[in-house]
């Protein structure tokens, strides 16, 4: 056992909560892009990272056996849009999210041979239509748009439909010189299965149970294992052919 207490971070994302369920290290939340320059910047001896970040660090480290991933239908990482996906000339993607702006570019690029443009959403922007959701952004606005004019292309379906592999939004990258990782790796394995073994106490805290338990048991998934491994390799290999990533970036190693 370590006798430094691990500083932890995470996503503010419904989706997370089951890999926290009774850690007992300070826990600090940010969206996916700050919380990876946090990483970077030395402030997390472990956070969960979007897949691209941890794909795209030189020699990470990766706790075996736990993601946040989809095998179908994820809900969360969505394209709102109106319309014909065809007629799409211009996307508002979400600056908070690397692995899921990516991710939307391979989609449209490879298994549509769509290249449209790609703008940020600014912070304070109004919602305009098409852009990329993720996060419980992504399930508020499902859950509250009366629009039936409004579509969706689901990228964790629409990944698995043409690929046959799960897709792996996020995973736990360690950092290179804490000394006790093979005993945080332990706590985070063990914090996953608590967390499942619990869904029904986690969703109680939610204003919506019925649908976070469905979520959380039907379209998230947190295992790491061989198949999610393989889309892992086939989407970094996406990624260096259009250049999202550099060629030689070594792949990661899992304790």
């Amino acid at each position: 056992m370590s006798s430094v207490v691990p500083r932890i971070g995470s996503v503010p994302y419904l989706n997370a909560r089951p890999l926290l369920e009774g850690l007992e290290f300070p826990i600090t939340e940010l969206v996916p892009a700050n919380l990876c320059d946090g990483f970077q910047q030395g402030m997390f001896d472990a956070a969960i990272l979007s897949s691209i970040d941890v794909i795209s660090s030189a020699n990470s480290e990766v706790v075996d056996g736990v993601s946040i991933s989809s095998r179908g239908e994820v809900h969360s990482v969505i394209l709102a849009y109106r319309g014909e996906l065809e007629s799409i000339s211009k996307i508002r993607l979400d600056p908070s999210s690397h692995t899921s702006n990516a991710l939307l570019q391979i989609i449209l690029s490879e298994f549509y041979s769509l290249e449209p443009e790609y703008v940020h959403i600014e912070s304070g922007d109004p919602l305009l239509l098409p852009s990329l959701l993720i996060g419980d952004p992504a399930i508020s606005f499902r859950n509250q748009t009366s629009d039936s004019e409004v579509r969706y292309l689901d990228l964790g379906g629409e990944w698995y439909r043409q690929t046959g592999l799960p897709f792996v939004f996020a995973l736990w990258q360690l950092k290179k010189d804490f000394t006790g990782k093979k005993f945080l790796a332990d706590s985070l394995r063990t914090a996953k299965n608590r967390g499942l073994a619990h869904l029904p106490k986690i969703v109680s805290r939610t204003s919506y149970p019925e649908f976070a338990l469905r979520y959380l048991s039907q379209y998230i998934r947190y295992d790491l294992g061989e198949e999610e491994k393989r889309g892992l390799v086939l989407y970094a290999d996406y990624l260096r052919k259009k250049k999202l990533i550099p060629n030689d970036v070594k792949i990661m190693s899992f304790i």
